[in-house]
């Protein structure tokens, strides 16, 4: 069976262009939409944006919100997990260009790591939770390149430090390093 996201006109019968391959077909029946790839390679390789948020509309992952590459570290993951962007009582998919400065002691150098952050606020209605949760592995594995895995459900978990803390030996981090991120 093949099936494409809905678009407003849906009166009218899809063109053939508009059909989706059965392999773009979620394990939820939830279909990603083309503009989700197309904006995480300006991510990923353009590092035209800092973070993007993604989430189920109308029955279809959709891209949601981005943020641009000037903003760094604490200030960016704020932005990022702020509530116009990660919602209380809702659910959304997002990734975040993190950058990390490397200090082994005798050289230091930047690097950046994509993190994926699965937001499923515990308030979020059961329905929702579940939709979202078993479309995440089929997206998440549409998206090369992610470093690491950030599962968050209350607004504490989201905070940039509580990331960090959780993520850093993934993420390859040296205490100093960490030390340092954590205090910009």
């Amino acid at each position: 069976r093949l099936t494409r996201c809905p678009t407003p006109d849906q009166g009218q019968r899809p063109r053939f262009s508009e059909l989706r391959c059965p392999t773009c077909i979620m394990s939820s029946g939830v279909p990603i939409d083309p503009v989700c790839f197309q904006h995480y390679n300006e991510l990923q390789l353009q590092h035209k944006l800092r973070w993007i948020v993604f989430g189920v509309q109308d029955n279809c992952i959709k891209f949601f919100a981005s943020g641009d590459a000037s903003k760094k570290g604490r200030e960016a993951w704020n932005e990022f997990t702020g509530t116009g962007n990660m919602p209380d009582a809702e659910c959304k998919y997002g990734v975040f260009d993190l950058d990390i400065s490397i200090d082994d002691g005798v050289h230091e150098r930047e690097n950046s790591k994509i993190v994926f952050v699965n937001w499923a606020d515990d308030n979020a209605k059961i329905k929702t939770k579940m939709v979202h949760a078993s479309s995440k592995d089929a997206f998440r594995k549409g998206l090369s390149g992610v470093a690491v895995d950030y599962q968050a459900a209350d607004r504490d978990e989201l905070k940039y430090e509580n990331m960090l803390e959780m993520k850093a030996s993934e993420l390859k981090i040296p205490k100093g390093s960490l030390e340092k991120m954590m205090s910009s």
